[in-house]
């Protein structure tokens, strides 16, 4: 019974697969007559290493039409450094394009054409819908062979690339990518990616050549965000996203442990952009965003994603924890600025030694932040904390000389003072009293930013026999440099 019940499942999907292939099969050349290419002409010229200006040379790729009425899309950088777009449809006829609208960091631009009959145009399908290992095929037009039409499989879907193609930029986390296997090659960009029912399931946009040989991997923008991106270029000419004014950075293992978040999941806010809709909401810098509008923020959730699609206009639910405490919150969601917070010029020289004192304890040694301080290592003045000016008693660790500790365990230090007596605390706390680790909040001048970092803390090493933490003390070169720093200030 169970064989006779899986023999007719099988014949089942037998039948919808041909069903389906013989769909593509029979309209494969409408869906060819729905591209077309787009050619970028009266490029930027470029000096060649002769001195000699290169000749201009036009930019080919293709474009999909999604209107009858000459709507056309295409990837952004097919068209980004040019002066005049043509489109040449499928049957040889030329039309000169108008840029309805570009989203430069979706890679994505809605192209015009006046016509005077109605053309053919895709299907939009739910890419959400999508599984990895469904069948698709690509159309392009590979190094200028004309219309080419390849297969292969989904290999995988929500692919961030942020992290493994820099000149992405911001945009590699706004898009969550499908990865395919189909051939594409110089040419496709901007082609469509259909799937076996003939439904525009993506847009290639990426794909990996090695200089000689296909390589089996590219990724398309799927459908579904295509929809959402042209439906605001036609009407905003630009992509309006979703913005609260915060900036987050992920958290170490070990930062997390130290933390004591026993969840995988959490995030640390590093920036809270002034007058922004999170500083109104209360949400402070380095407090640990563990839901957004409802949603649990994991270690793997694509956080740039969610907070670019929150609903503009209103209110939702944020929660954060701050200290041991998870606060629950209310934010008005606005749309992004165009700028961000301004957070100093680039790093200046380390200069002289700078006055630091001994902290036995974690291995480190540190300075009150001054004035002197701030010029010379580029630090704002709205950074509040001490100076960290050596770690050669770290054993590993992520925090460099001239980074500032803001604060330990989610509690703010404004001086050395200030620190050590934190540092007496956990000392003489229950669950301290042992070699431990411990979460410091820091900013980095060299990159300019914050980030959860954790360090061995060993209270012992500064305990004298009353078990208190006495007074650090400076060894000899340490006293000639605070004289040496006291008489430049004079």
């Amino acid at each position: 019974m169970r064989f006779l019940l899986l023999l007719i499942l099988w014949i089942l999907e037998a039948q919808t697969a041909m069903t389906a292939n013989a769909a593509v099969k029979g309209g494969i050349q409408r869906l060819i007559n729905c591209v077309v290419d787009v050619v970028a002409e009266d490029r930027d010229s470029t000096s060649s290493g002769d001195g000699e200006a290169d000749k201009k040379e036009p930019a080919n790729g293709v474009g999909i039409i999604i209107d009858e009425n000459g709507y056309i899309v295409t990837n952004y950088h097919v068209i980004s450094a040019t002066d005049k777009i043509k489109i040449v449809l499928y049957n040889g006829r030329e039309y000169a394009a108008r840029i309805i609208g570009k989203d430069e960091r979706s890679d994505i631009v809605l192209l015009k054409i006046d016509v005077d009959t109605k053309l053919p145009y895709v299907q939009f399908a739910d890419s959400d819908k999508t599984e990895i290992g469904e069948p698709v095929i690509a159309i392009g037009n590979p190094f200028g062979f004309g219309k080419t039409v390849s297969a292969g499989i989904i290999s995988y879907k929500g692919r961030n690339l942020s992290s493994r193609i820099a000149e992405l930029g911001e945009g590699g986390d706004l898009v969550s990518y499908i990865q395919t296997d189909v051939s594409v090659n110089y040419g496709n960009s901007g082609g469509p990616l259909f799937t076996h029912k003939a439904e525009l399931v993506g847009m290639i946009t990426i794909f990996f050549f090695d200089g000689m040989h296909y390589t089996g991997i590219n990724f398309a923008i799927p459908s579904n965000t295509m929809k959402k991106v042209i439906n605001e270029l036609k009407v905003h000419g630009k992509m309006q996203r979703s913005w609260i004014g915060i900036s987050v950075s992920a958290i170490s293992k070990k930062a997390r442990h130290a933390l004591k978040l026993d969840k995988p999941y959490g995030y640390a806010i590093v920036l809270v952009e002034e007058n922004s809709p999170a500083a109104a909401a209360g949400i402070q810098r380095g407090d640990i965003l563990m839901s957004l509008n409802n949603e649990a923020i994991l270690e793997n959730t694509d956080l740039e994603l969610l907070l670019s699609n929150l609903p503009i206009g209103e209110v939702i639910p944020i929660q954060v924890r701050r200290g041991e405490i998870e606060r629950k919150l209310s934010v008005m969601v606005s749309t992004r600025s165009d700028g961000g917070l301004d957070i100093g010029e680039d790093m200046s020289s380390k200069g002289e030694n700078i006055p630091r004192e001994e902290i036995k304890s974690l291995g480190i040694r540190v300075a009150d932040l001054t004035s002197d301080l701030r010029r010379r290592f580029s630090i704002p003045d709205n950074i509040k904390g001490v100076v960290v000016s050596d770690t050669s008693g770290v054993a590993e660790s992520s925090l460099a000389e001239d980074n500032v500790i803001v604060s330990v365990n989610q509690t703010n230090v404004s001086s050395v003072v200030n620190l050590k007596k934190e540092l007496q605390k956990l000392g003489r706390s229950s669950d301290s009293k042992k070699n431990g680790e411990l979460a410091f909040f820091v900013f980095n001048p060299h990159t300019r930013e914050f980030q959860y970092i954790s360090l061995d803390f060993n209270p012992a090493n500064e305990q004298d026999s009353g078990g208190k933490l006495p007074a650090i003390k400076e060894d000899r070169q340490n006293l000639i440099d605070r004289i040496k720093y006291n008489i430049r200030m004079k």
